[in-house]
């Protein structure tokens, strides 16, 4: 029996099937936790290499159980039914938690019995385990929220175990993990994020969603049968065309990228038909289908635009007369994804193909800060200022005029940093970062999330002073 003062058990159910080398990486990525009540179990479901090897060279630290091959559903159910963890974390065999994961959420969890599932930030991997993206400022998840996309890293979740089971674990759908928090979700239970990245997603080849014939089709079935429940709280009712569009445009996104151009151009209709009041501004959309050209998954942007540009359907073809918008601010977008990596030769070259194509970054500069300020808070290894500060000491020639937007970019760099510090609970941080945006940017002043925060760290950053003298 569990005792008050004891830590409540936390079950980590690691489902695999033929992914031994990476199956040996997450494991070892739950032992290292800092927690210290965690029971791992392992559930192979029928895999034909040494998968059993592996698992055996971790006795008798985890549980391994192998079964005949039945699917990724079945098997996060039958890690489940052996489950006897308080709560309960399904991490995929491809990816990974960060040292912290299990205590900061449990943390939150203890603190807040109305949470029923608490989530977090995290990396975006390559296959070789590289950082791509940091992926935070998330929602916390309720219901209307989550209908209309799912922002939830499958790996993320710490349930209580009473969620799970309240609401019959995973079904046998491509997109069981978005069906499994939409259900939570539908029975009352509140969600909660940690917006520090506490784990990492890794991006593979052949993964189960590259058959996107069968994601459309479980989505589309998941959402049909969400909405023809009568129980269906009748706000969220009252999203079912976002949902169905917002699914139909992201489908859209895989179909190009796979070049499977029908399936594309359907899907596009559709998004188009259930949401038509993108149809009003061309801008917008052009806008929103350039950002399809950098999902996670997609390694060649400007291929994907120009795929894009040659099947996009009857109704939309107006849109062709902005190509060169689009093939600039795709130039552009992977300029600033390079200087993020440190590629500075590459980067310089698509930014100087970006100002070819749109000179007007140089006069009009909206677009170049926005698209700043949006790749600013997705570097993995730099923090926002740094970002900037990179791009701005490597501009090509062609483009030393941007410069003069240094106040501009710094101050919002700053700005994000303090949300960032903020909600990873670095407290102590966020008033040194709001002072340095605030001298560039006192309109920050206006903005109550700014006011919020830095009365909210005030203390502890005060507290620091007094304990460091700094």
């Amino acid at each position: 029996m569990r005792q008050p003062s004891d830590p409540p058990l936390v079950s980590v159910v690691i489902p695999t099937y033929n992914r031994s080398g990476l199956l040996r990486l997450a494991i070892e990525s739950v032992l290292t936790q800092t927690y210290p009540a965690i029971e791992i179990i392992v559930v192979d479901d029928g895999s034909s290499d040494d998968t059993p090897t592996v698992a055996a060279a971790f006795a008798p630290r985890i549980t391994y159980i192998r079964q005949t091959n039945r699917g990724g559903a079945a098997a996060r159910n039958t890690g489940l039914q052996a489950a006897r963890g308080a709560y309960i974390n399904v991490l995929d065999d491809d990816d990974l938690m960060l040292p912290t994961k299990i205590e900061q959420q449990v943390r939150v969890l203890e603190r807040r019995p109305e949470i029923g599932l608490v989530h977090c930030g995290y990396y975006m991997i390559s296959q070789a385990g590289r950082k791509l993206e940091k992926v935070s400022f998330l929602p916390d998840g309720t219901l209307e929220e989550l209908i209309v996309l799912n922002p939830i890293w499958s790996g993320a979740p710490l349930m209580r175990r009473e969620c799970v089971e309240r609401v019959g674990g995973y079904r046998p759908l491509v997109v069981e993990d978005w069906d499994l928090w939409l259900r939570i979700s539908l029975a009352g239970y509140a969600f909660a994020c940690v917006q520090e990245p506490l784990g990492a997603y890794r991006m593979t080849a052949g993964s189960i969603m590259s058959n996107v014939a069968r994601v459309e089709r479980d989505s589309m079935a998941m959402l049909d049968d969400l909405f023809a429940d009568p129980a269906l709280p009748a706000p969220v009712q009252a999203r079912r065309n976002d949902a169905y569009g917002t699914t139909c445009l992201w489908l859209s996104w895989r179909y190009y990228h796979s070049h499977q151009w029908e399936a594309a151009q359907r899907c596009l209709e559709r998004a188009l038909s259930f949401i038509p009041q993108l149809n009003n501004d061309d801008m917008f959309l052009v806008n929103l289908l350039v950002e399809g050209a950098f999902g996670a998954y997609i390694t060649d942007p400007l291929g994907f635009v120009e795929g894009m540009l040659a099947h996009l359907p009857p109704s939309v073809r107006r849109l062709e007369r902005y190509a060169a918008y689009m093939r600039g601010q795709t130039h552009l977008g992977v300029a600033l994804r390079l200087y993020g990596r440190g590629q500075i030769g590459e980067a310089q070259n698509h930014l100087r193909q970006a100002l070819a194509l749109q000179p007007t970054l140089l006069n009009q500069p909206d677009a170049f800060v926005n698209r700043m300020r949006h790749f600013a808070t997705r570097q993995p290894d730099l923090d926002p200022e740094r970002f900037v500060e990179t791009v701005l000491q490597h501009l090509p020639a062609e483009a030393r005029s941007l410069f003069r937007l240094r106040a501009t970019l710094v101050s919002a760099a700053r700005f994000a940093a303090a949300f960032d510090d903020y909600h990873a609970g670095r407290r102590h941080r966020v008033i040194p970062h709001l002072a340095t945006a605030l001298r560039y940017d006192p309109s920050g002043l206006l903005n109550r999330g700014v006011v919020a925060i830095a009365v909210k760290s005030l203390p502890a950053f005060l507290g620091r002073q007094l304990t460091t003298g700094r």
